[in-house]
C-alpha cells in the first residue's frame, strides 16, 4: 500500500487541479454584488471568463473579459489581464491585486464620453459634454488612495454644462507634473501638468490633489482670437493681463 501512496496523492493533486482549473466564472458574482457590481451573464472558468451585461451602482458599463495567472496565489496576489468593452467606450490593463486590497496597474489605456464618466458614483462633475481617453504606465492604489499616477489624459470637445453651453475645447494633462510647485511638492499630493489642446482658452497650469481630497488648479490663462463677450468679461475678472495677455487664474475645492 505505501508502495502506491504517491500514485494516490498524485491522482488526488491532479483531481483537485482539475476542480480549480474549471470553477466557473459565476461563483465571482457574489463577490462582485458586495462591490455593487451586477452582471447579466458569465461564461469560462475563474481563471479566463467573461461577464456580459454588466452594471455598477446600476449603470451599464459593458462586457468584461479577464485572464488570472494562478501562480500569482501563491505569492497572495490576484493578478492578470483584463479588457471592458461597451459600444462608446474600452478599458485596457494588467492588474495585480493584494487580498488586503492595495493594487497595481500596468499599461493602462481607457477612452469614454465624459457623460458616461458622471453618471458613476466617482465625483465628475455632471452636465459636461466631451471624451476622455487615458494612457496610465503605472497606477498604485494603497489604502483607497492613488500613490503613483504615471501617465496621459486627453479631454476633447469639452462642452460646458446648460445653461451656457458653451465649448472650451480639449485639454491634455500629463501625472505627474514634471516640474511641480507649491502645493505639488507636498508629501501625499498627486500632481498634474495642464496644457490646452485647443479652443478659445490658452491654458498652462498645475492641478494638485491632496489625500483629504482637497484640490488646487493654478496657472495661466489667455484668450486665443475671438472670443465671445461673456467669456471676454469673465476673463477680465481675473485681473489684468501681463505682457503676453496672460491671467493668473486659481479654483480650489474638494472633490
Amino acid at each position: 500500500m505505501k508502495r502506491y501512496g504517491w500514485l494516490i496523492a498524485l491522482g488526488i493533486g491532479a483531481l483537485l487541479a482539475f476542480a480549480l482549473a474549471t470553477l466557473p466564472a459565476g461563483i465571482a458574482a457574489g463577490r462582485l454584488e458586495k462591490l455593487g457590481v451586477q452582471a447579466a451573464s458569465f461564461t469560462g472558468s475563474i481563471w479566463t471568463g467573461r461577464a456580459t451585461g454588466l452594471a455598477w451602482h446600476g449603470v451599464p458599463v459593458g462586457d468584461l473579459e479577464w485572464h488570472l495567472m494562478p501562480a500569482a496565489l501563491l505569492r497572495g496576489r490576484v493578478a492578470g489581464h483584463a479588457r471592458l468593452v461597451r459600444e462608446d467606450a474600452t478599458l485596457d490593463s494588467e492588474f495585480n491585486l493584494s487580498f488586503a486590497g492595495d493594487a497595481r496597474l500596468a499599461g493602462t489605456t481607457f477612452t469614454c464620453p465624459i457623460a458616461t464618466l458622471s453618471a458613476l458614483p466617482i465625483g465628475v462633475p455632471k452636465g459636461w459634454q466631451g471624451r476622455v481617453s487615458g494612457k496610465f504606465d503605472e497606477i498604485v492604489i494603497a489604502g483607497g488612495w492613488p500613490t503613483t499616477l504615471r501617465g496621459t489624459l486627453d479631454m476633447d470637445g469639452l462642452v460646458a454644462p446648460p445653461p451656457r453651453n458653451a465649448s472650451v475645447g480639449g485639454f491634455h494633462v500629463v501625472l505627474p507634473h514634471p516640474q511641480p510647485h507649491g502645493e505639488g511638492t507636498l508629501p501625499d499630493h498627486l500632481t498634474a501638468q495642464v496644457s490646452d489642446k485647443e479652443g478659445p482658452f490658452s491654458v498652462e497650469g498645475q492641478l494638485s490633489v491632496g489625500k483629504d481630497r482637497s484640490f488646487l488648479l493654478e496657472g495661466m490663462v489667455a484668450p486665443r482670437g475671438t472670443m465671445p463677450e461673456n467669456m471676454r468679461r469673465s476673463l477680465e475678472l481675473l485681473g489684468p493681463a501681463d505682457a503676453a495677455g496672460r491671467r493668473p487664474f486659481s479654483v480650489s475645492g474638494t472633490l
